[in-house]
């Protein structure tokens, strides 16, 4: 199966199919062998060219791939290709943006009713001694801003909303 991945704001073209001992993973024309090593309910450990990678959802569009989180979100190709095509027909559902782990917000960079592009910052949350900055994957317009500058917040913690 073939895939239009964005991660963050960068977009990758994947291609999946099974191998002898796990998955052949096609990145941009690049070949990875993926084994799934174990499963939780909320994310997997996977092993990629022999590197180990744990990975985390939230349900929604946000992953924590080895505690660095990542906005992802997966279109089957051929749909991809629709949403180019016509992109006036294409609606996207409110976006949720959650905080990956528990943190600090050091810094509110948006406020409600402004307008985002893709791959802008909207937070600073240090988590674990890092500063982490929480872009957002797509344009739209903040319509709740749920967190405060010096707020802790737990994992899961909604942060921003955006239309």
């Amino acid at each position: 199966m073939a895939y239009a991945v964005e991660v963050d704001d960068r977009e990758f073209r994947i291609g999946v199919r099974a191998g002898a001992s796990g998955f052949i993973v096609e990145v941009d024309g690049i070949e990875h062998m993926v084994k799934i090593v174990d499963r939780s309910q909320h994310g997997f450990t996977m092993i990629m060219d022999q590197q180990p990678y744990t990975i985390v959802s939230d349900a929604g569009d946000q992953f924590v791939v080895n505690d660095e989180p990542f906005m992802v979100s997966v279109a089957d190709e051929q749909v991809q290709k629709i949403m180019v095509a016509n992109p006036d027909t294409y609606v996207k559902k409110e976006l949720v943006i959650k905080a990956p782990m528990p943190g600090l917000v050091l810094e509110v960079m948006v406020a409600e009713g402004d307008r985002v592009i893709c791959g802008q910052g909207l937070f600073i949350v240090e988590a674990m001694k890092m500063q982490n900055e929480m872009k957002t994957p797509r344009e739209g317009i903040v319509k709740q801003i749920l967190v405060d500058k010096g707020q802790t917040v737990n994992s899961g913690d909604t942060l921003v909303t955006i239309e």
